[in-house]
């Protein structure tokens, strides 16, 4: 059974959530030797081909989150992004898949009618050994006129802090694992995750 997700502001009980699986990329997914450029575009035709598709899964919530124009553009060949936030695209449905929702608040920034939730999800990554904390906004769409639909949309991608960390070693497997899948031993808890972070009008988050 699903948990209710009709909440404002931090989600209840969002510290007792299990841990985390961290999704582990080796930073060459999209390529050896990019420059920040060529990350960026490689970002945006991964999320080109993905915006065909019929979106990306949420174990946390049950949504799919679909990837619309302006996702894309925000999320794919966008000059503020770093080039960590580009590499995370590589495997952009893992993190989908796994991100955990910590945050439901109205559209205060942009005041969109279309719009009648903002969500925050939050999911952990490592990109050659180095862990970051990568953010998730979605949004929740009105259903159009005579249609009763609810569409979820994924906005942003973002590493918001810096590294976390650095993953510890581990033993390498007799058979390479798949790249850009996190491993069963490898998860990150929500206190650690969440460490530092704050909710969107500033506080930090609540462990009560």
């Amino acid at each position: 059974m699903k948990p209710r997700m009709d909440f404002t502001g931090q989600r209840l009980g969002l510290f007792k959530l299990p841990p985390v699986p961290i999704t582990e990329l080796t930073g060459n997914e999209l390529g050896e030797g990019l420059s920040r450029r060529e990350l960026a575009l490689a970002a945006d035709a991964k999320l080109r081909e993905l915006q065909r598709g019929a979106g990306l899964s949420n174990n946390d919530t049950g949504w799919l989150l679909q990837i619309n124009r302006k996702g894309r553009n925000k999320m794919g060949d966008n000059a503020d992004l770093s080039a960590a936030e580009s590499k995370a695209i590589a495997n952009i449905e893992t993190l989908v898949r796994y991100a955990v929702l910590a945050e439901t608040h109205p559209d205060v920034e942009h005041h969109n009618p279309q719009v009648s939730e903002v969500h925050r999800l939050y999911v952990p990554l490592g990109i050659a050994g180095v862990l970051y904390r990568v953010k998730l906004t979605a949004k929740t769409f009105v259903p159009e006129l005579g249609k009763g639909k609810v569409l979820h949309a994924l906005a942003a991608v973002e590493i918001e802090n810096a590294p976390l960390g650095t993953l510890p070693a581990h033993e390498t497997p007799k058979t390479p694992k798949p790249q850009a899948q996190p491993t069963t031993e490898r998860t990150l808890s929500i206190a650690d995750l969440l460490a530092g972070a704050t909710l969107s009008n500033n506080s930090p988050f609540s462990i009560i």
